[in-house]
């Protein structure tokens, strides 16, 4: 289970933000939150803010993290690291980019975090904290410190460890490399929440997941036809899928010396989805609609129910940005509800970033500290607020609070493009 994310100088990002999933004290909207060992914690969290505010670049660092942990053991000594800093600060420029995950997996807690610059890492480290025990390090990395010896420290395999940090070069992380080259079994379950219980909308294979399942699971096209149903997706009554092999080919196109060259491929086949959703007409009969039929909200949801139904029964963490678009204002609360409801028996987590207002107007939806504003002046850093940093009643109209500018995050329209030259 998430409990906090921190993130500073990358992208807008300058100084550091936080987004918790911990949750506050307050008594309202309880069944919005779970326990989890000696922590409360929220079933979702929603982010609002204006074009450029960097609501995206809080998503762009969630999986900055999820790829470096899963490709920096492919990064070799000559590799430049994709991290891309504060740029409207000459200092910032220089400094490295700071991510810290916390989180809760088998009964203990954990904190890792990592620093990095283009040119490598520069801190490392993981933190434990067992069930009713204290605070402890497992392993600490200064690339700072010159001699090898000396850049790690480890509590925990002390021996075993130190001679596998020793050969880890700086363009790597360590986590990854003790669970995967060195199969150290002790590490597994927080590289496993991270790169497998963590999941973002930047992954093109979403649709294909769902449509693969479909095919697979019959409880699962049972749960995706009663959301279309419950949720007035047109009258839907089944969907059937054919995953098939088709054959292929074309042309490459290369250029040597000035020179266009368009080279044949061979003919291979390739893996498709033969998609169709069935209604009926006024008689009963059965009508077929293909994939591109279907409106483009219909086809977006379904592509995102194969992973929301995932982590829910697995309950795991679904960070989807922009989540409205294409989807109608009823839906994308359905969605969310979902995640508040007795569906949700594993407390799966979901973070999405928005402008949908509509969601703030029902009282019973969200609690305060579900609720972060991202807030950006020109030129300057973006900056990252929960309802709770303001002096707001829970019972307040949390839209009427937003759109009013109480709490920030709204565009500043200038007027005077629309005035004539002589005012």
């Amino acid at each position: 289970m998430l409990i906090e994310f921190k993130v500073s100088n990358f992208l807008s990002i300058k100084e550091e933000v936080v987004l918790s999933l911990d949750s506050t004290s307050s008594k309202f909207l309880l069944g919005n939150t779970f326990k989890e060992e000696d922590y409360s914690l929220l079933k979702s969290v929603v982010v609002y803010g204006a074009n450029a505010s960097g609501k995206s670049n809080l998503a762009k660092a969630f999986f900055f993290v999820l790829q470096m942990v899963k490709s920096s053991l492919q990064f070799n000594i000559d590799t430049k690291i994709p991290r891309i800093p504060f740029l409207l600060d000459r200092k910032s420029k220089k400094e490295p980019s700071k991510f810290e995950l916390t989180f809760i997996k088998n009964k203990t807690k954990y904190t890792y975090g990592f620093s990095c610059t283009e040119n490598g890492i520069v801190e490392e480290y993981l933190y434990y904290k067992p069930r009713g025990e204290n605070k402890k390090l497992f392993f600490k990395r200064d690339e700072t410190i010159k001699e090898k010896a000396g850049k790690y420290k480890f509590n925990v395999d002390q021996k075993k460890q130190e001679k596998w940090g020793i050969e880890t070069i700086n363009k790597k992380l360590y986590l990854p490399k003790a669970v995967n080259i060195h199969n150290y079994d002790t590490l597994k379950e927080v590289y496993g929440f991270i790169v497998e219980d963590i999941a973002i909308n930047f992954n093109p294979t979403w649709g294909k997941y769902t449509r693969d399942r479909l095919v697979t699971d019959s409880k699962f096209k049972e749960w995706v036809l009663e959301i279309l149903q419950k949720a007035d997706f047109g009258g839907i009554t089944d969907i059937r899928v054919k995953k098939e092999k088709r054959p292929i080919s074309g042309f490459e196109i290369k250029m040597e010396k000035g020179t266009i060259f368009h080279k044949p491929i061979k003919e291979k086949e390739q893996e498709f989805y033969d998609l169709s959703f069935i209604h009926k007409d006024e008689t009963g009969k059965e009508v077929i609609f293909k994939e591109d039929s279907e409106s483009t909200g219909t086809n977006k949801t379904l592509d995102i129910l194969g992973p929301i139904y995932n982590i829910l029964e697995t309950g795991k963490t679904l960070f989807i940005d922009e989540f409205e678009i294409n989807l109608h204002p009823n839906i994308t609360e359905f969605l969310i509800k979902l995640f508040h409801s007795k569906h949700n028996t594993k407390n799966g987590q979901l973070i999405v970033t928005t402008h949908d207002t509509t969601l703030l107007k029902n009282k019973d939806l969200f609690r305060r500290d579900q609720v972060y504003i991202c807030t950006k002046a020109p030129n300057k850093w973006t900056e990252l607020n929960s309802l709770i940093d303001f002096d707001l009643r829970e019972s307040l109209s949390f839209e009427n609070a937003y759109l009013n500018g109480r709490v920030g995050g709204l565009p500043f329209i200038d007027e005077t493009f629309f005035e004539g030259k002589d005012g």
